[in-house]
């Protein structure tokens, strides 16, 4: 950012210098020398197309999270109650 700001500075005082006028600045010469935080204009079909990239990327995102979420969960057996024993269940034996 300084650099940007300094060669149009040097360009101004090198102008000014060559008509010995160094003691008045022309700050509207210096601030339209370089363009700071403010977008581009983009071509219209460029902006489609961007647009229509993004939308294909989180279709993607969220088709996988809907249709493999076990990407996410991990990949563990489901477990089925009625597979368990009473030991594992905490149930005491019938002759207790």
């Amino acid at each position: 950012m300084l650099l940007s700001r300094s060669t149009a500075l040097f360009k101004n005082i090198r102008y000014l210098n060559a008509k010995k006028q160094i003691n008045t600045i022309n700050l509207n010469q210096i601030r339209t020398c370089f363009i700071y935080r403010s977008a581009p204009k983009h071509e219209t079909k460029w902006v489609i197309v961007s647009e229509i990239l993004g939308g294909i990327m989180w279709w993607w995102i969220f088709w996988n999270f809907w249709y493999e979420y076990k990407h996410l969960i991990g990949h563990f057996p489901e477990l089925c109650p009625a597979d368990w024993t009473d030991e594992e269940l905490g149930i005491p034996p019938d002759d207790a």
